[in-house]
């Protein structure tokens, strides 16, 4: 059901049946994908979430979608021109039905305003949450399914901060340790709720290999 058409920090991009979770790519990689898409589920500003030159041509050439987003991406988008009829506000809290899908959005703590949100559908339940630095607070009890952030592993990424620091080079790690998630959470908060089945997504390319090692082991 889940698929994953792009993740990594150039673009991100996803499916769950109809629904669409955020545009990173180029149209040119996405419209493929949009046939039997009604609604697109947007979660922060960030532009390997949030291409607003494949959001405009979307939104001409796809006349029946519907953009789904926070208070915080409303502006952006009606000043890149999309309809405000062709949005669908959320707010924390609620739930909402999409045609045979009820969504719900949940608070996802990142550098800036960011959400993930609760996927309901034919009974079967499913968590999708990315770019966030903490899972503290978040439960998702026997989900069937979750696509969830796993940015780097822990201990490999602090030798590369002290590598760069030995050598006086910048390391971007720091930053995305504390605004990302290690894969180390992400699979104690599988193991902690039960989770069914995990789709990793937004592995960083540093620690990819460690995270992967990660990944099996479990």
């Amino acid at each position: 059901m889940f698929k994953i058409i792009e993740s990594s920090s150039a673009g991100n991009c996803f499916k769950y049946g109809k629904l669409m979770i955020d545009i990173g790519l180029p149209y040119s990689k996405t419209k493929e994908h949009l046939e039997d898409v009604t609604h697109i589920l947007l979660t922060h500003i960030h532009g390997d979430h949030l291409n607003m030159t494949t959001i405009r041509k979307i939104f001409v050439a796809n006349e029946d979608i519907k953009f789904v987003c926070g208070q915080w991406l409303i502006e952006k988008l009606v000043k890149s021109g999309v309809d405000r009829d062709r949005i669908l506000l959320i707010e924390f809290g609620k739930v909402y039905q999409l045609g045979d899908y009820k969504i719900s959005p949940i608070i996802a703590y990142h550098d800036v305003e960011n959400c993930g949100y609760r996927i309901v559908f034919e009974g079967k339940k499913h968590l999708h949450i990315t770019d966030i630095c903490t899972l503290d607070g978040i439960e998702a009890k026997g989900y069937d399914s979750a696509s969830i952030e796993c940015n780097h592993e822990r201990t490999r990424a602090l030798e590369l901060i002290e590598e760069a620091k030995d050598n006086d080079e910048f390391s971007h790690l720091k930053g995305a340790m504390n605004s990302h998630l290690s894969v180390d959470k992400t699979i104690q908060f599988c193991k902690d709720n039960g989770i069914k089945k995990l789709y990793p997504v937004h592995i960083g390319s540093s620690t990819k290999k460690e995270v992967i090692s990660a990944l099996k082991r479990w």
